[in-house]
């Protein structure tokens, strides 16, 4: 739970109310970046700037040489000191995954500070963008942002004049938890012309009753897995749903289990898991 926690922290707080006048700036390219989150380490190693990361949190796990990079904090606190030790030119805020206190500390010491807030895949577009002009480099993050929008525009376009389906997407089992409006997954699931069945939830982030879901009758029902989660297998996710054959995705067999490492990371890796998030959907027309 911990692990979903993490990389889904987007649960709690996405939209940001910091301007955007408030992000970095820097007149020349920064060379020691701190970056607090693992969508954005994944991001500086895909525009060429992974050497310059001096430290970030667990779970930046991609590509592999991020294993190397020292730790300098977690979801549950950053080490401050550690931070100030190590001099950086520019700090990455996560503020859905960052602890707020921390946030405004790093702020009140005067740091150069980016704050990254996707909540939709063009928003991945203005973050490599604006990363690439703070490194100086523009023109391969150019090239990166030419391939997503590319590939994110031939998938919706794909899904787009098909029958809807009525989809369940099962964020976490215990509590039994789905995706409502204005969320990152519901982005994805409008992407491939899909029907969430929360999408008026009253919150982002419902916890739900398998009873709700029963009325909802969803015909797909869509599973997150992360490599973090070794201690549950990915079976345990979808045995609660065995006795429910009344459901038309359980009686069709239409539950599928998804990386969630590549769903619920905003990088553009996230395309790789919105396609076969498409794909499968489209099983059920």
């Amino acid at each position: 739970m911990r692990v979903i926690i993490y990389y889904c922290s987007v649960l709690v707080f996405l939209f940001s109310q910091v301007s955007f006048a408030e992000q970095a700036s820097s007149k020349e390219p920064v060379q020691r970046i701190i970056a607090l989150a693992p969508h954005s380490v994944e991001i500086l190693f895909s525009i060429g700037a992974g050497d310059r990361i001096i430290a970030t949190t667990d779970y930046a796990d991609y590509p592999q040489a991020a294993l190397n990079i020292p730790r300098v904090g977690s979801h549950n606190g950053i080490q401050i000191e550690r931070v100030v030790e190590l001099k950086p030119d520019l700090i990455i805020v996560w503020e859905s995954g960052n602890k707020l206190v921390d946030i405004q500390k790093l702020k009140s010491l005067g740091f150069n500070i980016f704050y990254t807030r996707p909540n939709k895949i063009s928003h991945i577009s203005d973050e490599i963008r604006r990363l690439g002009e703070l490194t100086g480099l523009q023109q391969r993050a150019r090239k990166i942002i030419d391939q997503l929008e590319t590939k994110h525009h031939q998938i919706k376009n794909k899904y787009k004049s098909k029958s809807k389906v009525k989809t369940f997407y099962q964020l976490w089992h215990k509590p039994l938890t789905s995706v409502g409006p204005d969320s990152w997954v519901e982005s994805l699931l409008n992407d491939c012309h899909a029907e969430n069945i929360f999408h008026n939830a009253s919150s982002s982030y419902p916890v739900v009753s398998i009873e709700s879901v029963l009325v909802k009758n969803p015909q797909v029902i869509i599973i997150p897995h992360h490599s973090g989660d070794k201690e549950i297998v990915s079976e345990t996710k979808t045995d609660i749903w065995q006795k429910w054959s009344e459901i038309s995705a359980v009686k069709n067999d239409q539950i599928y289990v998804l990386n969630g490492d590549l769903l619920h990371r905003f990088t553009p890796r996230a395309l790789d898991g919105l396609q076969k998030l498409c794909e499968d959907i489209d099983k059920a027309r």
